[in-house]
């Protein structure tokens, strides 16, 4: 019998709420790889393959805490007896470490703990995005996909721009998924915001435009027409030229670059690249172990070919459409980074998508099994998924707290020891200034990072006794060789201006002291 107020009216029973209990599942694995990455980010600075790439950020921001916070002007630790000021993108994320450092001391973790906030922000932006073109049970997949990649870990607090730059890429995705859906002009400029700071963190964000373009297409063709759309899309580049242009001006006046637009370096894809079957087979291995950590490509596939089937009306369809398009333009055009061991950070863009399509393929899977399956068998399931999706993370985890930073450690720890602050290095490496015919960024700054020293660093077709005479006439005062293997060319040259402090047989590195 219903209850009865005084006006007369019925109330209605109370209404029963389904407890979200895979809502709650996602936020338990996503506060779960969060507290593995603040345990990383106390870990060694030794991950293989990236420890270059986070030795030079993290000496930038060593060098705004020391020099000046001077966001216009970083500095590597390579530039020789000058300041050192290089051309790269908009160090923001160094820059706010350094400020950081300033406050606190210089802790590597607080950089990485900055990577992780950029990481948290561009997770934010992405459930936002998930469950506005996902029904909610994909959604709530595609967050755990998302969490349990490998590029969660790995560059959710690594000393590098990844993060950052993937916050704010992921959210002019998501406001431009609220302009297509809500056609508000505030949404396409908040893009247009977006897209400017995603390409000053690294101008290789900006491909996301093209995305854009093409998911345009696919959902809302008739909006091509108005010219705020392309205004939009100008003023969004209007910071990043104008970051390029004076970048390039840093690299005119100082001659250091990563490479970023002027001279120093290419990753375009040559012919040559293109033509072989190499480039491919590096961007695939790349995106199957860092991307869908193995697990997830079956599901990924099951996700597209569900969605295909399943595509009138579906939000996603033309959302990863666009994805893989613009994706697949990006990475012909940067193989030569994209296809190597050299460049696997460049495959962060793939994450959304990747963890999108990961999470429709799960929701497949489950209607693909026998109804009559009963809750907990399909909650058992569920755990053999999601560990099953996160074995390569867990592997990227164990192998990120591994101390050992092999020759290179060896040689800064010796030549802190025998060196002093002021004292300007040249070290050695194996990269050379030209690869394939392609001008290459041979610095390796490791050395010089972790013994905090400044100098040179002397490419492998550089090892003349002239080149090494030029660093010493500026003022370099010590040579370290960490590639005992190639020192035959400088040989007679440092037995006559050099002697030698250290030796690989002894202490694990080469190390002269050169007479002045």
């Amino acid at each position: 019998m219903h209850s009865v107020i005084d006006r007369g009216t019925v109330t209605p029973p109370p209404v029963r709420i389904r407890p979200d209990r895979l809502g709650r599942a996602a936020l338990v694995v996503l506060g779960v790889m969060t507290a593995l990455s603040v345990v990383r980010a106390f870990g060694p600075l030794t991950y293989p393959g990236d420890i270059w790439r986070q030795s030079d950020t993290a000496s930038i921001a060593r060098n705004y805490a020391e020099h000046g916070l001077n966001l216009f002007l970083p500095q590597i630790n390579w530039g020789g007896s000058g300041p050192g000021y290089v051309e790269m993108e908009l160090p923001i994320m160094p820059w706010i470490t350094g400020a950081l450092y300033t406050v606190f001391g210089e802790h590597e973790f607080l950089g990485r703990l900055v990577s992780l906030a950029f990481m948290l922000l561009a997770t934010w932006a992405f459930w936002g995005l998930a469950k506005r073109i996902l029904p909610p049970t994909a959604a709530r997949w595609a967050l755990i996909a998302w969490a349990v990649s490998p590029a969660f870990l790995r560059w959710g607090t690594a000393f590098m721009p990844e993060a950052t730059v993937l916050a704010f890429t992921m959210l002019a995705l998501l406001f431009f998924c609220r302009w297509l859906q809500e056609d508000r002009g505030r949404w396409l400029a908040a893009t247009a915001v977006a897209i400017s700071f995603a390409g000053l963190a690294k101008p290789t964000a900006l491909h996301v435009g093209l995305v854009m373009a093409l998911w345009l297409v696919f959902a809302a063709r008739d909006r091509l027409r108005r010219p705020t759309l392309y205004l939009a899309g100008l003023a969004g580049l209007v910071a990043p030229v104008l970051w390029l242009r004076h970048a390039a001006w840093i690299h005119e006046t100082y001659g250091n670059t990563f490479g970023v637009l002027s001279g120093g370096d290419s990753k375009f894809s040559t012919w040559q690249m293109l033509l072989g079957p190499d480039m491919y087979l590096g961007n695939l291995r790349s995106e199957v172990l860092f991307i869908y950590g193995v697990f997830g490509v079956p599901l990924a596939l099951l996700g597209a070919a569900w969605l295909w089937k399943h595509r009138r009306g579906a939000l996603a369809a033309p959302f990863l459409l666009a994805g893989a398009l613009g994706l697949g333009v990006y990475y012909l055009m940067l193989g030569r980074y994209s296809g190597s061991d050299m460049g696997i950070q460049y495959h962060v863009y793939s994450l959304p998508y990747a963890a999108i399509a990961v999470g429709i393929g799960v929701v497949g899977a489950r209607r693909l099994l026998p109804k009559r399956l009963g809750t907990r068998t399909l909650a058992a399931l569920g755990v053999v998924t999601v560990l099953a999706l996160s074995l390569q993370s867990l592997n990227v985890f164990r192998q990120s707290l591994n101390p050992d930073a092999g020759v290179l450690g060896t040689c800064a720890t010796q030549l802190a020891a025998v060196s002093t602050p002021e004292d300007l290095v040249v070290v050695g490496t194996d990269s050379t200034t030209t690869m394939n015919g392609v001008a290459n960024n041979f610095q390796e700054p490791v050395v010089l990072y972790r013994a905090d020293r400044y100098g040179w660093v002397l490419a492998a077709d550089q090892y003349t006794g002239h080149a090494l005479a030029a660093d010493a006439s500026q003022g370099a005062r010590w040579f370290v060789n960490p590639v005992p293997s190639q020192i035959a060319p400088l040989e007679p040259w440092l037995q006559e201006h050099a002697t030698q402090v250290r030796t690989a047989a002894a202490n694990g590195c080469d190390i002269w002291r050169l007479d002045r």
